[in-house]
This record gives structure tokens, sequence and C-alpha cells, in this order.
């Protein structure tokens, strides 16, 4: 607690006035002119309270008591434990902008477009619960500087010969970057926090413990090695551009450096050096089920992201209004055309049925990536202490991408060649006008494309039992089963009206199922249990909470 000098209040960091206003005498001061007594005698540290979670194990600084009765990251309403502290100071600090009104504006603009998020998120009790933090973040200064000497090449193609010209450029390099920053915090998704970025870094400040009083501050727990090689690489790939640009004279304006980033850091001398700072973030946890999601909003320029839970409710009512919606024309339709209606109606079905594999299985890949963390270095860092590099090489990537992809390209040469092989029936019939009289796709059609589904069903099905944070659901199963049936039926009698009918509303049950499925597997992967839970060290109640896999 910072106290004011002329009546004792406490005094806390006003995000419109940018000063320490206090709550008694509203007299304000400069945040640098305020300080503990501690924290003018030792510049690397500075002296707080650091707040312990007993239900999840989080740490959390705070100089405000207000902090011991709610925990930001597990939303919940217990007793926090709390410790005297010196932590290592950090360099910078980029002061809030944003207040908590305007905070809130701007997530209510993306909850807009969130149609099937919960309601809740919408009740002004629970955006009260948005809570100003500041986040730890890595801030890299880049420095190269020496003498160099590297080769170049321009290549020129004609209709008959490649002619390469090579080249030794020699030369100095002196250059400078800062402002490249990363977060590190261990609890703070990579993902979250590009999507709220950027921070600018000319708007940050010397930092000085005042700038915290009223506000929280998470404790760093990720490594700087983990990003520096990200910092390494954009100060040499604009290095390498550069020298490029000044090589080019005369007739040779198109010449290309060639390094890769190893050689490139060693030919023009490459220093990665990281400070600390903290940057302002509007948090809010949000409890589904036994889970939390997380809501942010960056402090500085109010750009805001969440990854938003699907509300069942209103995902079911969704539902429920298109059945309310077509059910009574498809009657209609079928009591004036049986015929007809029956077999475009599978059709349609049909096409359905294919859309939520599609989905289902595209989707589940998506879901497979985004649950083995290894996009977020921070975690993959945690868990294997290897630093995650992403490779730059576009033909190791291309190679990477069709071994991870040969099974999507089959299925995707399967159903092309199956719409292929279709089109001409289709315009026969139709060229006939009778495109509604027997369906518009043929029977064997139809037995590829249900056969097809069912191995999208198979396969998305493997993927998901594969979500280590997930639990395991059975919606695409039951789908897959449906689908078999309408399968058995066009095999034993695929021109019969009722059987053709029955065979729609199974398709367009296993459609529904299947994306159900893929609605609580979304739920499970965009809420989470509280990152801490896996964190040691520190107070020793987190070593008491029980393990779950990350």
């Amino acid at each position: 607690m910072f106290a004011c000098k002329n009546c004792g209040g406490n005094i806390i960091y006003d995000i419109k006035s940018k000063s320490l206003v206090c709550n008694k005498c509203n007299s304000s001061y400069a945040p640098e002119s305020v300080t503990k007594e501690n924290d003018s005698v030792d510049y690397d540290y500075f002296e707080t309270t650091v707040f312990t979670c007993p239900q999840c194990g989080a740490e959390i600084m705070c100089e405000d008591n207000e902090a011991s009765s709610f925990c930001t990251y597990c939303a919940s309403s217990t007793v926090l434990t709390s410790r005297i502290s010196k932590e290592k100071k950090p360099d910078y600090i980029i002061p809030f902008e944003k207040t908590k009104e305007e905070c809130i504006g701007e997530f209510k603009k993306i909850t807009k477009k969130a149609i099937f998020a919960p309601s809740e998120l919408k009740d002004p009790k629970v955006l009260d619960k948005f809570r100003a933090i500041y986040v730890p973040y890595w801030f890299y200064e880049v420095n190269q500087e020496g003498i160099f000497r590297v080769s170049g090449a321009e290549i020129h193609k004609t209709a008959d010969f490649v002619t390469s010209y090579y080249f030794d450029v020699n030369g100095y390099i002196k250059g400078e970057f800062e402002g490249i920053c990363r977060d590190a915090s261990y609890s703070f998704s990579d993902d979250l926090g590009e999507r709220i970025a950027p921070f600018f870094t000319e708007g940050k400040k010397k930092f000085y413990p005042s700038y915290l009083s009223g506000f929280y501050a998470d404790i760093s727990d990720v490594d700087s090695i983990v990003y520096e090689h990200e910092a390494e690489e954009l100060a040499n790939d604009v290095a390498r551009e550069v020298v490029s640009n000044a090589s080019c004279k005369g007739e040779y304006k198109n010449m290309k450096i060639y390094l890769s980033n190893d050689e490139a850091t060693k030919q023009f001398n490459t220093a990665v050096s990281a400070k600390r700072a903290l940057f302002p973030i509007w948090f809010m946890s949000f409890k589904n089920e036994k889970k939390v999601a997380y809501m942010t909003v960056n402090g500085q320029t109010g750009k805001a992201a969440s990854d938003f839970p699907i509300s069942k409710r209103k995902f079911f009512i969704g539902v429920l209004l298109l059945t309310l919606l077509f059910f009574p024309l498809a009657l209609l339709t079928v009591y004036l055309f049986p015929k007809r209606t029956a077999f475009a109606t599978l059709d349609l079905a049909l096409m359905l049925s294919c859309a939520s594999y599609i989905i289902y299985y595209v989707q589940m890949k998506i879901l497979q990536i985004k649950d083995s963390g290894s996009e977020d270095a921070g975690r993959f860092y945690q868990k294997t202490k290897v630093v995650y590099i992403k490779n730059k090489d576009k033909n190791e990537l291309l190679k990477q991408y069709i071994r991870q992809s040969i099974i999507d390209i089959v299925m995707g040469v399967f159903y092309v060649g199956m719409i292929l092989w279709e089109v001409p029936f289709i315009l026969n019939i139709s060229s006939r006008g009778k495109l509604f009289s027997v369906g518009a796709m043929s029977g064997v059609f139809r037995i590829f494309l249900i056969v097809g589904n069912l191995i999208l069903a198979v396969i998305g099905y493997i993927r998901a039992g594969k979500l280590k944070n997930s639990s395991n659901y059975y919606g695409a199963l039951l789908g897959g089963i449906l689908t078999i049936s309408v399968l058995g039926i066009q095999l034993i009698n695929a021109q019969s009206v009722i059987l053709s009918l029955i065979s729609s509303i199974l398709l367009c049950a296993g459609a529904f199922l299947t994306i159900f499925d893929l609605v609580l597997y979304h739920n499970d992967l965009a809420t989470r249990k509280p990152a801490h839970l896996k964190r040691r060290g520190g107070d020793a109640i987190a070593e008491d909470i029980n393990n779950f896999n990350m």
C-alpha cells in the first residue's frame, strides 16, 4: 500500500489522469515520485504482496487487500493466502490507458458477433468481474554490428536458358531493433496474446512499483530463451533485406542474399538481450461448468479477444427454430408430391450429412493442434524444456504439410472425383426436365457419398479419441451408426419412397449428433482448468492440487 504524504490515505493509479490519486483528499502524485523505503535501497527487486489461491495455486501480486477474496484465474470466491515477497523489478511498464467502462464496451462489441456465446457474458454483474492485470512480457532488443562477408545471387530465366550470377558481398553493418515483445506468463496463452496485439512500445515507461497501486500483476514464469530466436530471426530477415537492397546496383537489380538464420547470426554478429516489462490487460475468467474461459482486452488499445464457449441451450434453440421453419414445409411437399419430394429430400439430407462430416473432420484436426499445445511456445517449453522453433523453409514446410495431410488430400481427391463423375448425370436428367422426379443424384453416387462420409466420421472420431484435454463424446459415433443404417437401406431398396424419407430423417439426426459432438469438444478446449494447477514451487498449497494433463 502506498500512503498519501498529506493525509496518510491510500493512493492508487488513476487511468484517466495518469497519476496517483489519494482516495481521501484527492491529492495527486507522479508515479516516479512515490516509492517505498525498501524499494529505494534495492534497485533489482521490489517488495510486494503475493496472494496465492488455495483452489488452483495461482499467484498474483497486488498492493490491495481486496485481492484476498477472489481468484482471477479460477474464478473462485475464496480467501487467498498472502505473503510479503521480493520480486524481480521489471525494466519497463506500459500503463493502462483504457478504463474498465471502455474495456467492457469493447468486449460487448465482440460478444454481439458471438451469437452462440453464453448469455451470462452480457450480464453487467459478470462483466463487472473484469480485472486490470499487468501481464509480464519479455521486451527484446537486438544489436547487429561488424564486418560481414556473404554470397549473393541473381537468377535470370528465359524460354531457353536459366542464367545465374554469383557475387561476394562485403560490408559493415550496424543496426538496432527493439519492441519485439512476447508474453512471459505460462497461464496466458500465446494465441490470446497475439489476438489482442499489438502493444505500442512507444508508450512504455520506466518501471516504478507505484504504477501497480490499485492493480494486479501476474508473476513471470516463462524463460526469456523461449522467444529469443524469434527476435533474432526478425532482425536477421531485416538485415538480409537491407544488404540485398544496398548491393543491387547497375544491371544487377534483383540480387538476393541467401543465408540461413544461424549463418546470418554469425555474419551480422546478431546479439539478443531481453528486458522485463509489464503490459496492461483487462482480464476475466468465466466459469463454464467445471472449467474456465478467459476473456481479455488490451489495456492500451482496447482490442478484445476470447475463446467463447458455445451455449448448448442456444445451440438447441437454433436447431429447434430451423426444424420448426422447414418441417411443416417438408410435410406439405411430401403430401403434394410424395415421390419427387422423397428423393429430393434424401439428396438434401445427404448433402447436409456430407457438410457436417467434412466440418467435423477438419475441425478435429484443428482441435488436435490446439490440444497438443505445440503452437504455444511457452507451454511447449514448460513440458519439454525444448525451445519451439517454427520451420520457415518453404520446401520443408511443403513436404511436412504433405506428410501430415496425405489423408486429407486423398479424401479431397475422392470427393472431387465423385462430383466430376456425377455432373454429367445431373446435367442429363436436368435437360430432360426430370431433375426432381427421381432425385438429382444417381443411386451409385449416393452410396459412394455415404461411404465417404463414414470414412470421414471414423477418422474424425479417432482424432477425437487422441485429445488429451477433453472428455470422450459419442455423438459422431452414433451419427456414423445411423449413416451405416442409411447405407443398408440404399443397398436393399433405393427406390422406396418411405425408406427414402426414413433415410433422410436418419441422416439429419446423424448430422445433428455430429455437430453437437463438435460443440462439446470445442467447449472442452475453449475452456480449461487453470494453468497454475501444474505450477510447482512457491506456496506448498499448489503441491496438493490434483494433477491433470495439459
